[in-house]
């Protein structure tokens, strides 16, 4: 089998992708989240459940392609962009409450993850938009670099834990873990642009994701420290708590 074989047939059979990217993600979430169910608070619980879902999606979603269900296909991405709403929704939420927490208890980290986390959740948005716009068109390979990059997202929060919680040694804290997550992400996103070129053509997700990743290795430290920014995070934070 040839490279450039392998490489279609990566496009055209994602799963592993997908299931890879889903694994690391119940890995990383387990001592935090699936291990502790019961002590979650529930925004928490509605963020991290419609996470999962939706990294989950695309390997049903590629069963019923298999299967040559394409009308529940069809159906369940449609539905998906309610899911796709609760997870960016959920996702401000939970971001509110760790820079309204940062109120009185201040970590620089957070601030970071306040920067790193707001636009994340932009960029998921955008990535949504285009599967779907990509499948109203046929564009297939687009359409499966488009959702690959939005499961990319989230995972992002999942490599940070799993990082922190099973090589402590190399990251003993969530700012270290931080950037070892980055550092991953760029190398997924360096290496999915390269089967891509090798089958004869870049789409823009991956390179736009990898952009965006080292724009935040660049700018989330010196942002965070500035006046400016933490004034953000701070109003960020006390958005609907006036007059408590």
């Amino acid at each position: 089998m040839t490279a450039s074989t392998r490489v279609t047939q990566a496009i055209r059979h994602p799963w592993p992708t997908f299931a890879t990217a889903f694994l690391l993600a119940v890995i990383g979430f387990w001592p935090s989240f699936f291990a502790k169910l019961p002590e979650t608070p529930l925004p928490h619980h509605i963020h991290g459940w419609s996470a999962t879902a939706w990294m989950l999606l695309p390997l049903i979603q590629y069963a019923l392609v298999r299967s040559r269900r394409r009308d529940f296909h069809r159906r369940l991405g449609y539905a998906s962009l309610a899911l796709a709403a609760i997870v960016a929704v959920s996702g401000v939420y939970v971001v509110w409450m760790m820079a309204h927490r940062n109120l009185a208890t201040f970590r620089l980290a957070s601030v970071k993850f306040v920067w790193l986390d707001l636009t994340g959740i932009a960029l998921f948005c955008v990535y949504v938009a285009a599967a779907i716009t990509a499948a109203r068109r046929r564009d297939l390979r687009l359409h499966v670099t488009a959702l690959a990059a939005s499961a990319f997202i989230p995972l992002e929060a999942a490599l940070e834990r799993l990082f922190v919680n099973h090589v402590p040694w190399l990251t003993p804290d969530f700012d270290a873990a931080l950037y070892a997550a980055l550092l991953s992400l760029e190398g997924a996103c360096v290496a999915i642009i390269i089967w891509e070129r090798r089958s004869g053509r870049v789409r823009w997700p991956m390179p736009v994701l990898l952009g965006y990743y080292l724009i935040m290795h660049v700018t989330m430290t010196p942002l965070a420290r500035s006046e400016a920014f933490q004034h953000f995070s701070n109003w960020f934070g006390m958005i609907g708590t006036a007059g408590q």
